[in-house]
Formats: structure tokens, sequence, C-alpha cells
């Protein structure tokens, strides 16, 4: 019973646990995939680049991309910037009072250039100023005030009012002195006002004179009432220029409010600002990493939302050499201590210790190190190869420049923070709008907007954090400023680990090979160039030139391999494996060298880049649990009955132990009933377990989900297909002519071959208890005719030997019991041999111990012998007493088997 059990439940505990393998491992189902494109080095450096950033792990998009559109190229205005920009452009760039910023950049030039001459050429503008009466307001209270209430007379008024400030006094800022400390000074009134007259000056001395100090001093805050900022801005740039048209304070805050609306406009009908917010939030951190840098950056450029692409993994990773590096085991230089690189700088020998201390991350430097850090050998080195080189070589001079605006900023930081910090252009703009008309005008502007003329101010603060009045935010100018200056060291940073003067002549082929060898064990080698047709001394481009680009087989697809060993199904998507062409900087080379060569011969740019676009791919299912399993699935087969199997050998072989095939083979079953036993046992134990195996799968699983054969089965399912009777003759591989239906052939012959070799080695082997025939046997005429010589006179009995000696001989012996009708023995007539022991075999009730206790032989055995009376028959006398007939049968150890088909003979001797 337990046995029994156990090869019931064995299998099927086995495959409930690829049961429960199966459900936490569900159906994957990928939706079609539709691939950006990827642009080349000759669509310009900044497509290039953006295009490395925002396919770096080639996304799978489930609907047409925008590149694939006729006339179209760029897949990116989903972007973060480019659908700010859109909105925009379509709100402010198409507004007419917004369009007027480039008129206030214009006035702000013009004040700023007024404001450096006023500081550091005073003389230029000496002896010009600005009319009192032109600043003052139009409803100004200065004028009735000094006739009225001080009073002063009417010429002395008019004296004061067309007299002009000279500014200069004012380049610094407003001056300690007040009008109390000038007003009887003729050198101080001359230095601040220019009056019309030496007269106008001593009579407006004379007349400020006598007035008390309190006077006085109401009178210079009455003054500063009535100033009107805005003609003072726009009056002030006319002392230098007078072409120009000054500062228009008024257009500036209808501007800024026109602005200020479709910017809300922008901020309440689109996402962009929101998204913008969001991602630029964690760029104000202090400890920001370059990981951050590059999702920013990635989220800002290539606008891919999360959910709104896939990843498709390939699963051939094994068929490559990523494990190996994985491993630390690869075919270049032996993995030890990092060597310091002294062509580059501590930062990037940090990084690259760092990068290949990790054996994640080795397997990404080790692929990208080349195009970063390597260099591309060329030869011959001829002039007319240089010129092509030249052309080629725009991409990396681009970048250099871009390197060098990087480096530019380094140097511009400062300048650009003491402008803000200490400038006299933003230090008057503050004072402007500190000034109590000005942010009054600013604060009714702007009062349906969410700021006001102190949030300006709090932008361009400049002072300690304590110093911010307490309801502002804590952030102005210089978080911005950081935030840059952050993100441009940290990209220069980062560039100079980036090799730029890639192209190195050499003389010739060989050269480049050897050279190669030595840069691979550095991983510094991008590729070799091989100009085949042209030589050392051409100076002239050929019509058609041709060249061979040499590259690392670690780098690039294998020349020798034009498909995946094992299909599985997608696309071949996977950046690292699947697109070493263009990652690897094949294509990018390619790309370079060729439009370097058609730029040779045309002497113009090729108006056009290119871009590779791949072929989208159906929706497919993706099983990575059959995947999994059909490497394996055949030992799941064998695990599940191999307990079974144990089984089964066991049991025959304790049948042999116990001598009872030998046993059913006296009794007259033969091997074939035999063998045909054990089979039927097998079949209907092991099927049982299938089909309760498949009841269970059928029941649990779908069709496509779980295979019922091995490899191949296994594959179908894999492929989505299944093992139809359609495809039963067909391979799922490519080019294979192997077959499922070939595989059960093969198991069927197999079973067939089992079984002949198994009923050979019965025969001519069959261990310590049987009677091994000659391993000549299946061509004995006798095995297969069951025939042997029969006696002359009675064709059903064996003819008796020839060659043995008699030593007792029976001849028709009968015995009837009591009054039965049916006699025990009935004319048995039997000769005994010498040196020959015979047996009698025979079921119950046969007659064997009635013919040994009918006659004399068991002398010696009172107990046996004389039980019954003498029978009728003869019994031959032969030359040797019956005592030592007797005693010869005891003890000559001869084997003598008799069945109810025939007779066989066989002496054996030393037996007990």
């Amino acid at each position: 019973t337990v046995r029994f059990f156990m090869e019931i439940m064995w299998p099927v505990m086995l495959f409930m646990g690829l049961v429960w393998l199966r459900r936490v491992n569900p159906l994957y189902r990928q939706h079609e995939c539709h691939f950006p494109n990827k642009a080349m080095p000759s669509t310009g450096v900044l497509p290039w680049i953006q295009g490395i950033l925002c396919n770096a792990n080639n996304p799978c998009f489930q609907y047409p991309t925008r590149g694939e559109s006729p006339g179209l190229v760029s897949n990116y205005n989903n972007s973060i910037l480019a659908r700010l920009y859109s909105d925009a452009q379509e709100l402010l760039l198409s507004d007419p009072e917004f369009m007027q910023l480039g008129r206030l950049w214009s006035e702000l030039n013009a004040m700023s250039n007024f404001m450096d001459t006023l500081r550091t050429h005073p003389e230029r503008i000496s002896g010009r100023g600005v009319k009192l009466e032109t600043i003052l307001k139009d409803d100004e209270t200065l004028t009735s005030y000094l006739l009225r209430d001080v009073p002063l007379t009417e010429s002395v008024v008019n004296q004061l009012v067309n007299a002009q400030i000279r500014p200069e006094q004012f380049a610094f800022g407003v001056p300690a002195l007040h009008l109390k400390d000038i007003a009887c000074s003729l050198t101080l009134l001359e230095r601040f006002l220019i009056f019309p007259s030496r007269r106008g000056l001593y009579s407006v001395r004379n007349a400020m004179c006598i007035l008390t100090p309190q006077r006085l001093q109401i009178i210079e805050d009455k003054f500063y009432a009535n100033v009107d900022f805005f003609k003072l801005f726009r009056l002030l740039p006319l002392v230098l220029d007078n072409h120009s048209q000054g500062i228009d304070i008024r257009l500036w805050v209808r501007v800024i409010s026109a602005t200020s609306d479709k910017l809300q406009e922008v901020r309440h009908g689109s996402r962009s600002p929101h998204e913008l917010f969001e991602v630029m939030t964690p760029l104000f951190q202090k400890d920001l990493s370059f990981r951050q840098v590059m999702a920013a950056a990635s989220s800002l450029v290539c606008g891919y939302t999360e959910g709104a692409f896939s990843r498709v993994t390939s699963f051939n990773w094994y068929e490559d050499n990523n494990y190996k590096a994985f491993l630390g085991i690869s075919g270049g230089r032996a993995q030890g201590d990092y060597t310091y690189d002294n062509s580059t700088s501590p930062f990037c020998n940090d990084m690259m210790k760092e990068l290949e201390s990790n054996p994640a991350t080795r397997i990404v430097w080790n692929s990208v190190k080349p195009m970063l850090m390597g260099q591309i050998l060329y030869a011959p080195d001829s002039p007319a190869v240089r010129q092509i080189i030249r052309n080629a070589n725009t991409t990396f001079e681009e970048l250099e420049r871009l390197r060098t605006m990087g480096k530019a900023w380094e140097e511009v930081a400062p300048q650009i923070w003491a402008f803000f910090q200490d400038g006299v252009q933003v230090k008057m703009i503050r004072d402007t709008i500190r000034n109590p008309s000005v942010m009054d005008f600013i604060d009714r502007t702007l009062e349906e907007t969410p700021f006001t003329s102190k949030h300006i101010l709090n932008f361009l603060h400049n002072g300690p954090p304590e110093d911010r009045p307490a309801d502002m935010p804590d952030f102005d100018w210089r978080d911005i400023f950081n935030l840059t200056d952050r993100v441009i060291r940290m990209l220069n940073q980062y560039g100079d680990c980036v090799v730029l003067d890639k192209f190195v002549p050499l003389p010739d082929e060989d050269t480049v090979t050897y050279r190669a060898l030595d840069l691979l064990e550095d991983s510094k080698f991008w590729a070799g160039l091989v100009f085949v047709n042209v030589f050392p001394w051409s100076t002239k481009v050929p019509p058609h030139v041709q060249f061979k680009i040499r590259m690392d087989i670690d780098s690039v697809e294998r020349t020798n391999k034009v498909k995946d060993r094992y299909w599985d199904p997608g696309p071949r998507a996977d950046p690292m494996d699947d697109f070493r062409y263009v990652w690897g900087g094949f294509a990018y080379l390619q790309d370079m060298i060729e439009h370097g060569i058609i730029k040779t011969h045309t002497g113009k740019e090729w108006p056009l880049g290119v871009y590779l676009q791949q072929m989208p791919y159906p929706c497919y299912v993706d099983d990575l649990f059959m995947l999994t399993l059909n490497r394996c699935f055949p030992i799941f087969m064998v695990l599940a009955w191999v307990y079974s199997v144990s089984m089964i050998v066991k049991s025959i072989v304790l049948e042999k132990e116990l001598r009872l095939k030998e046993t059913l083979k006296a009794m007259g079953v033969t091997n074939g009933v035999i063998w045909s036993t054990w089979f039927i046992d097998s079949f209907l134990m092991m099927g049982t377990s299938t089909a309760l195996l498949t009841a269970i799968i059928m029941s649990l699983l779908s069709q496509v989900a779980f295979g019922f054969g091995t490899e191949y089965l296994s594959r179908y399912e894999e492929q989505g297909l299944g093992l139809q009777w359609d495809n039963i003759q067909t391979s799922p591989l490519e080019g294979d002519e192997f077959s499922f239906l070939t595989s059960i052939c093969m198991m069927g012959l197999d079973s067939i071959l089992y079984g002949v070799l198994a009923w050979y080695l019965d025969n001519v082997f069959p261990g310590q208890y049987g009677i091994g025939r000659p391993f000549y046997f299946p061509f004995l005429p006798c095995y297969w005719l069951n025939s042997v010589a029969p006696a002359s006179s009675q064709p059903f009995f064996e003819a008796e030997p020839v060659d043995l000696v008699k030593g007792v001989c029976i001849q028709d012996l009968f015995k009837v019991f009591g009054s039965s009708l049916r006699p025990a023995v009935d004319g048995l007539s039997i000769s005994f041999y010498e040196s020959q022991i015979t047996a009698f075999l025979g079921h119950n009730g046969a007659g064997k111990t009635t013919t040994m206790d009918s006659h004399h032989l068991r002398q010696g055995h009172p107990h046996r012998h004389g039980q019954h009376p003498p029978v009728p028959g003869n019994v031959p006398s032969t030359q040797h007493p019956l005592s030592a007939v007797c005693k010869s049968l005891y003890h000559e150890q001869v084997v003598y088997r008799i069945s109810h088909h025939h007779t066989m003979r066989q002496t054996n001797t030393n037996l007990a």
C-alpha cells in the first residue's frame, strides 16, 4: 500500500511543484513593439547625444512612434522641454506685449551702459543733467508748496525747478548729505545742481539759506515724494545718448503683467510647468548624484513617462560573453587590481575604479569604455586619407566646442555671481523696486497674480537668509545659480573622462593590428580603419573609396552567427546584446567616415542626417517559465518516475533472488508470459500516475502553458503554438530536420531494441539459478520450432540417450488405490542412468510419491519402503547390486527434469 501510494503520489507532488511555479510565473502578454529611431552622428551632435541618452534601454512602445511617420524624424516632442516650448510659443510668442521683451532687454542694456559710464567715466557727462521739472509727477505739489507755504518768490521757484540735477553725484546711491547741509553753500549747490545762470544760483542760495532746518527737511521730503521715477528712468539714459529711448517702466510693468497672465494660462492649462517643477525640485539638493542628473535629463529631453513603454529583455545572454564578464573571466586581460590611468583626471580614475570593482557595472563599463576613451586607428597615413579623416572628425570637433563652453562657465561663473550680488545694475533695480511709488504700481498691476513686488525683491535678494522677510520663500537667484554651476561642473568632470582626440594615423594594416592589441589590454581600442584602395603616397581621394572597419569581436556581432542558437519569442531589442553594431560604435563610425567621404568628394555638407529605424514587432506571449523549463523538462520526466522504475528493478532482482522465475518456468510459464506480466504491471502503475497528472494539469493549466513532451514539445509551447498533428513532423528550429515524430519513432525503436536485448541476456545469462543457453541459441532451429528427437515407437517421448549406462529400468508400472477405477500410475516406463539423479516433477496428484513407494528403490528407508504392496510391472536387474544402485542414486549429482512438453538433461557435479 505504501509503495502504491508513493508510486502514485511522487510524480503528482513533483508536478504540483511545477504547477506552483507556473502560478507564480504567469504568462506575460507583450504588446506590439515600436522602437524610436537611432540618430547617427550625421544628424548633428545634439540629436545624436539625445538619441543615445533616450535610447539607452531601447524602449518598446505600443503604438507607432512619431519617427515612423513619413517626413518626420524626431521622437521627442513629448519631452517636458519640447512641450513647454510649444506651450510658450503658442501662448507667449504670439502675444504682442510679450514680444516687447526684446525692447526691455535693449533698454536695460542702455541703462547699464549709462550706469557704467556714470561710475567709471563721469567726465563724459560732465555739465549735463536732468531738468528737475521733467522728473516731477504730473500732479506734483512741490511747486505750490514752495510758492504758498514756504513761501518763495516765483522767480526763485522757476530758477529751482529749471535747474538740472547732476546724475554723477548719484552714481553710488543717494548721498548722505541733506538739503539743510547744502542750502547755504554755493559749492555744494553747484555740485548737485546746474543752474541756468549764476544769478539763479545766488538767488536760490539766498532764499533757501534763511529757512529753518525743519522747513528745509520738509522741502526735501516733498521733493522725493513728487519725483516720478518712471520719467526719471526714461530720461537718465538720454544724458549719455540722445537717441536712446530710456527705460519705460510702465511698459515694463505692462509687459510683465501680460507675461504673468500668459504664464498663468500655461501654468493652469498645461501640465508641462508642473512636470518641470517636479523634475527640477530634487536637483536643488546639495548631494546631487550623476544618476539623478541623468534621470532628470531623460525626463526633460526624452519625455518618456512611467509606463509609456516597456523593456524587452533578451534571454540569449548566455550565448555571449556577458556571463564571463560578470564572473570576471573575460577573454581579455586578467582581472586584477586597478591600474591608475595617467592620461585622465583623478576623478575619472576614481570613477573607473569603482565601476570595475562591481561585476554588474563592469559589464556596462567594458561595453562603453572603448567608445568613450578608445582610439580610432587608421591606415595608411596619406594626404588623401587625412583629408577624409579631417572631414569625418567634425562630430568630435563640435563635442570639443561644447566641452570648451563648459570650461568657459567655470571662468565666467564668478563674474555672473558678482553681477547679481554686487552689480550696479541689479542694485539699481532693487532700489527702484523699493521706491514706494514703483512698488505700489507693481503691486496694483500684479494684483491678480500670485506675485508681488516683494517676490521680485526676494528673488533678487543678496543678503544673508536672516534678513529675508519671514513671509517670503527661501529661494532666490543664488539657488538657480548654484544648481546650474553644480550641473555644469559635474558634466565637466565627466567630460574629462571622454577622449575626443580619437583618430591616430598609422602606416599600414599590420601596425594597426599590433597597436590595437596593445590598446585592447586597457579596453581603449574603438576601431581600426583600413583604406584598401588608398596608398601611402595618394594625394587624391579615389572616386570609389573602399575601407574596412576592424573592431574587437566582443563589441560587435559575430560574423559566423546569423541567428540565435535558441529561438525565443520577441524582437531583438536588447541594447547590450542585440544592438552591438549600434552601441558598440560600428554604425556611428561608419556614418562618420561615409559622410566624410561625401564631403571630400562634393565639398559640401550632406543636407540630411541618417536615422536607423528598427522594424516593429507584433504582439506575442512571453513565457519565462516555459523558457526555463524546456531546458530541464526531460530531467523532470525522469525524476517523476524514477521511484517507479527503481521499484520495478528491485522487484525483478528480488524475483531472481527468491528463484520465483525458475519455479514459474518449472510450472510451465514461459519467459514471454513472465515479461508480459511485468510490462502490464509497470504500465498500469505508471499509466495511473500519468493519467492522474494529466487530469491535474488539464484542470489547472491552459493548453499553451505547459508541455507534455521533452524539449521540442516545450519549444512549441514557448512559441505559443503547442504541439499539433499538423506540426508533429516538423521542427520548431529553422534548418533542423529532427521533429517530435522522429523522437517518438526513435523511442519506439529503442523500446524494441531494449526488449530484444533483455530477451537475449535473460536466456544467455539467467543468473545463479537458471540454465543458460549458448550465445548462438537464436540460430538453433530447436529453439524456434520447440522440437526434440522423438523415440521411434513413441513419438511424444524423448529418445533414450545412447551414451549413458542404465542402472535401473522400470517397465509398465501400474498402481490402483482401493476401489478407484482410475489408476494413480498407469503404464510408467522409465530408466535410471548412472551418474545421473532422476527427479519426478509434476502437480499435486500426478503420482510422484506413489511411483517412489511402489518399488524397491528405497531400500534403507523403512519408513517409506514397503508401505504399499507390489504392483504389476518389471524392474530389470543390472550388473550392479540394487544397494549400490541406490547408493549411487543418493550420492551422484545429476539433475533430470521432466515437464509436460519435453525433458532436458544436464550433468552437474559436486553438488550437495
